[in-house]
C-alpha cells in the first residue's frame, strides 16, 4: 500500500502525542516480537506476556530510538533482552517452539515425519541446555539467519565477541548433544570425544 506510513513517521507522530499511532507499529511487529521470543525458548504460554513487556519498553524507550537503524533490529535487541530476563528470573526449563532444520545434521524425510518431530524436539531440548547469551547469537545465526554485523548490532556486542560467543555455543551444543542426545549425532561419530 502506498499511503503506509514509514516506522520513523509513525514513530514521530507518537512523540508528537499522537499515541494511538502506536497500534501501528505493535501490529506490524508483533508477529517478529512472538516468533524471536518463542526462538529463544520462552514457553508459548508466556509469549504474550514477553511480547507486551516488550512493546510496553518499546513504547517508554521511542525517544532514545535512532532511525539509522531498522527498527527491527531494535525491536529485536529488545525482545532479546527481555527473554533472557525472563528466564533469569523464572529459571524455568527452555523449551523452543520452532527450529531451523539448519542446525540439524539430518535431513528431513518425507516418509518419518514422527522421527522428524522427535528428532526437532530432542535438538529444541538440547538447544535449551546452551546458556542464553551463548543461545542468542547460535539463534540468530542459525535460526534467524542474520549476518555477523547484524548480529554484533542487536546484541550491542563487538563482532569479534559475537564469533566467540558463536565458536563457543556451537562447541557447547556439539557437547551436549554428544553427551545427552546420541540419536542426533551424524552417523559415525556417536562414539567419539569432543
Amino acid at each position: 500500500m502506498a499511503g503506509e506510513p514509514t516506522d520513523v513517521d509513525l514513530i514521530r507522530e507518537v512523540l508528537a502525542g499522537r499515541v494511538e499511532r502506536f497500534e501501528i507499529l505493535v501490529r506490524r511487529y508483533q508477529r517478529l516480537v512472538a516468533t524471536a521470543s518463542l526462538r529463544m525458548g520462552i514457553p508459548r504460554g508466556e509469549v504474550e506476556d514477553v511480547t507486551s513487556e516488550v512493546f510496553y519498553k518499546v513504547y517508554r524507550s521511542l525517544g532514545r530510538y535512532r532511525p539509522e537503524h531498522a527498527l527491527s533490529t531494535w525491536l529485536y535487541r529488545i525482545t532479546v533482552n527481555a527473554a533472557l530476563d525472563r528466564k533469569r528470573s523464572t529459571r524455568h526449563e527452555s523449551r523452543m517452539e520452532e527450529l531451523s532444520p539448519s542446525l540439524a545434521d539430518g535431513r528431513p524425510g518425507l516418509d518419518d515425519q514422527a522421527s522428524d518431530r522427535e528428532r526437532a524436539r530432542l535438538l529444541q531440548e538440547a538447544l535449551g541446555r546452551v546458556p542464553g547469551h551463548y543461545r542468542a547469537p547460535l539463534v540468530m545465526a542459525h535460526i534467524e539467519g542474520l549476518p555477523l554485523d547484524e548480529i554484533a548490532r542487536t546484541l550491542d556486542l563487538p563482532e569479534g565477541t559475537v564469533k566467540s560467543r558463536l565458536f563457543r555455543a556451537r562447541a557447547m551444543l556439539k557437547e551436549i548433544i554428544h553427551r545427552h542426545y546420541p540419536a542426533l549425532a551424524p552417523a559415525g561419530t556417536e562414539g567419539s570425544a569432543s
